[in-house]
């Protein structure tokens, strides 16, 4: 089950953001290969964008998320296959939060849903639960890949459903957004996409890159049709990101904890 949905699913059902934080400290140059402005500005507008977008696949990068009423941020570093993200805010009258954190090959999860749905659940939202992933059931959607590496779905997104790119400048672009492409922990709840109907499969979208040619900013513009719609990403940080480390405290995560997968 994605994020979002866990969240809406388990507040709507009972009637500040908690987890990981992105501090960025000085580090080493970027990694990877970012392409440079001239070269960007050199390419088709689909193809300059995607070059930007593979740039966050290998380096590591911090970034920030708005989605409807929900905040979040993260970090992930490629060549660690390591990442951690968090994302929460108020639904009704309940403040809930879900928190991932991923060394590949495993993954941690902090859930904060209030007093009655911790209970039920059986969540310690002070507790990082580590998930076995050979007692998930495997067409759940899950924060890492096959191999375990992370898969929070901030690029493949934008890797699988991008259409009609446009270049306003040479850091600047528009087009469509398929936001049915990339089954992940960040993609729209079922709900809203059934509302969006066809127009799920082409929201509008703007992009900013740097002058090195690297993804800066993308946002969604589908709150019109459901906030769940509206998604606002940042990235920065490339190359000098904290590391991601094994959270504490930590406990195999109970029974329970594993319906939140189904």
């Amino acid at each position: 089950m994605k994020l979002i949905t866990v969240m809406l699913a388990l507040t709507l059902t009972a009637g500040g953001l908690a987890g990981c934080t992105t501090d960025v400290q000085t580090g080493p140059p970027a990694e990877g290969r970012p392409i440079g402005s001239s070269s960007a500005a050199a390419l088709p507008p689909k193809e300059a964008l995607l070059a930007a977008v593979q740039t966050l696949d290998t380096t590591a990068h911090s970034f920030t998320i708005k989605q409807g009423t929900k905040t979040g941020n993260g970090r992930i570093d490629p060549a660690a296959r390591s990442a951690s993200m968090g994302m929460g805010g108020k639904v009704e009258n309940l403040t809930v939060s879900v928190a991932y954190t991923v060394i590949a090959p495993d993954f941690w999860v902090k859930a904060d849903f209030g007093k009655d749905l911790n209970q039920l659940w059986g969540l310690d939202p002070a507790t990082w639960m580590l998930f076995d992933r050979s007692k998930l059931d495997p067409s759940a959607t899950l924060p890492v890949d096959q191999a375990g590496a992370p898969k929070l779905g901030v690029t493949e997104l934008f890797r699988d459903g991008l259409a009609d790119v446009k270049r306003t400048d040479a850091t600047h672009f528009t087009g469509t957004v398929d936001v049915t492409a990339a089954d992940t922990i960040l993609a729209p709840s079922d709900e809203a996409v059934k509302k969006a109907g066809a127009k799920a499969k082409a929201l509008p979208f703007t992009a900013t890159t740097d002058g090195q040619g690297r993804l800066t900013a993308f946002a969604v513009d589908g709150g019109s049709i459901d906030p769940d719609l509206a998604l606002q990403l940042t990235f920065g940080g490339f190359g000098s990101i904290q590391p991601v480390t094994e959270p504490t405290p930590a406990a195999p995560a109970p029974a329970s904890a594993y319906d939140l997968f189904s």
